[in-house]
């Protein structure tokens, strides 16, 4: 009967269309291409029973005709991966890549195109049926994707029949190529907006916020105090509200904020500008994965807060700004040389650095330093973990 043959190749046009569907996810999840495309290496592999794949692609990169072997799965061949293909208009790869028509043979060392470089030539003297087909989206050749048997391979009828599924799968792979790489530059595009938005609009907001703490100190009357204070709060609010929209356009969906240790070197950045210098910032302790995401949003505005307070004292050229992570409490020290005069009692920054530390169950505490100088002390507890 002749009923399993039939069901053979019924099977394995099964497995074809398994495979393309396969890699086309493949390629369109991972976010590593070099990483997605070895799977697909190893797919192809497995659903041809060839003894060697290879992909390479066109890198623009490089001059015109060089290409970049990706992937490379079989006969020991994977560290290939990365090995650039210079320019060669007698090499197969060219061929196929400029014309954008597969080259198969059966005997491909004995093909006039034959060419390898160097490093595959070992692995390539080994094999007999060859396909070397084109990856074309559209009118672009993206690369070529090869195929080998080796000579003497059970497989080498079979694959000459499937001639058809290979180019099928490689049209696949193309597409597949086409929308990650678009999807790609999505998100470089949102990348690029993200930095903008926060390069002008979020260093901006703290900036401002800052000069408002500065003329808060400055204010003589306590109805121009207040309503600073508000305008404060509500510049304070907008940061929050708009910090993670725009790391989220950089991320591709992710809402979460950058890390805390990157917040308070921006903090300090942004206050350099008001004082005239850069103060020094040591932390000690692991800062961005032992802080809860609130008590971590603290510490930055204690920090801004505390720039802003010392930049209403007089005659500062040096600011000390230490942040220390212990196991059950977190510390914020922020040491300056300038003279603080009678605001070393009190004032409205003060307060609101001791509101929110005792919402956290902390305190807070100010004192004169000698030589002349200023030493805040913000202290919170945090929970152990085990």
């Amino acid at each position: 009967m002749v009923l399993p043959i039939s069901y053979e190749v019924e099977d394995r046009s099964r497995n074809w269309l398994m495979a393309a569907s396969e890699i086309t996810r493949v390629l369109l999840r991972e976010t590593n291409l070099r990483k997605s495309l070895r799977v697909v290496a190893r797919r192809l592999r497995e659903v041809s029973a060839a003894d060697y794949v290879s992909i390479s692609l066109a890198d623009p990169r490089y001059p015109r005709g060089t290409a970049i072997v990706e992937a490379a799965d079989g006969m020991g061949a994977e560290h290939l991966a990365g090995h650039i293909l210079l320019n060669n208009k007698q090499a197969l790869w060219t061929q196929v890549a400029q014309s954008g028509k597969g080259i198969i043979s059966r005997d491909i060392t004995s093909h006039p195109a034959y060419n390898p470089p160097s490093e595959l030539a070992e692995t390539m003297s080994a094999i007999g049926l060859a396909m070397y087909l084109p990856l074309v989206a559209g009118e672009t050749v993206l690369g070529v994707m090869c195929a080998g048997w080796r000579c003497g391979s059970p497989y080498t009828d079979i694959a000459e029949q499937e001639v058809p599924w290979m180019e099928v799968f490689a049209g696949e792979v193309a597409l597949a190529l086409q929308q990650a790489r678009a999807q790609m530059l999505v998100m470089e595009d949102r990348d690029r907006i993200a930095r903008e938005l926060h390069n002008v609009a979020v260093t901006r907001l703290f900036a401002i916020g800052t000069h408002l703490h500065v003329l808060t100190g400055m204010a003589g009357q306590a109805e121009v105090r207040r309503r600073l204070g508000h305008a404060i709060n509500d510049i304070d609010e907008t940061i929050r509200r708009i910090g993670p929209a725009v790391f989220a356009c950089g991320e591709a969906g992710a809402t979460d904020q950058q890390p805390v240790s990157v917040q308070l070197v921006e903090e300090v950045d942004a206050a350099s500008s008001v004082l005239g210098f850069t103060p020094r910032l040591v932390v000690c302790g692991r800062l961005d994965d032992r802080l809860p995401a609130h008590v971590g949003s603290e510490l930055v505005l204690a920090v801004r807060e505390s720039l802003a307070d010392v930049a209403t004292h007089t005659a500062v050229s040096r600011i000390d700004v230490n942040v220390q992570v212990a196991a059950d409490h977190l510390t914020l020290t922020v040491n300056d040389n300038g003279q603080s005069g009678e605001r070393l009692a009190g004032g409205s920054t003060l307060g609101w650095l001791r509101d929110r530390a005792e919402r956290l169950g902390g305190t807070v505490a100010v004192q004169a330093a000698a030589p002349p100088g200023t030493t805040l002390s913000w202290c919170v507890p945090l929970e152990r973990q085990s």
